[in-house]
């Protein structure tokens, strides 16, 4: 699993979070993470030193549709996002990496099968961060860290209101063993 699709998707089979934002992050540092692991392996004598890669995305509006699940009911909808906010990429000539960012947004949920109008409408604010041995394809080759909270708050059709807060985190050891992997939901529902 992406460590990307980690950031919004709970760990090991269990349900998938409300919303992916895998697409937005991975375009974010695709280039900057290719780029970054290309130099490290040239220059892993090096220490850390400054970043050899670094790269700021600044997104606006930036719209996306996909599919999720109500966090109240966990039926499945069709997402579509508008979010605006910041990520932050730094590759190091060791081989890690360093990433965080604050994207905040409206979505909308149309029950599937989807019929053009919306079930619910919300507002989010989601942070992300890690640091190490990451692969961008997902996991580690060495110790390094990624967390993520993600918190909503949210209307039906029918007018009552819920909201929702998950956070995860993943702490990798020296081989790039997940050794503390967590993924918690609450949800205030009708």
């Amino acid at each position: 699993m992406s460590l990307f699709k980690h950031i919004v998707r709970a760990p090991r089979g269990r349900k998938e979070a409300p919303m992916s934002q895998k697409r937005t992050i991975v375009q974010s540092v695709t280039l900057a993470a290719v780029g970054g692991l290309l130099l490290a392996t040239a220059g892993g004598a090096f220490a850390q030193g400054p970043p050899v890669v670094k790269v700021t995305e600044r997104l606006v509006n930036e719209t996306s549709t996909g599919i999720g699940v109500h966090p109240c009911t966990g039926q499945p909808v069709e997402l579509t996002l508008v979010e605006s906010g910041v990520i932050h990429f730094s590759a190091f000539a060791d081989g890690t990496v360093h990433f965080t960012g604050t994207l905040r947004g409206t979505f909308s949920a149309d029950a599937l099968p989807a019929n053009g109008t919306p079930d619910a409408t919300a507002r989010f604010v989601t942070w992300f961060g890690g640091n190490g041995m990451l692969l961008e394809e997902g996991g580690a080759v060495g110790k390094g860290e990624g967390s993520f909270t993600f918190n909503g708050k949210g209307t039906n059709a029918d007018g009552s209101t819920f909201s929702f807060h998950q956070n995860g985190h993943t702490v990798f050891d020296a081989d790039g063993i997940p050794k503390l992997d967590f993924f918690k939901v609450r949800a205030r529902c009708p």
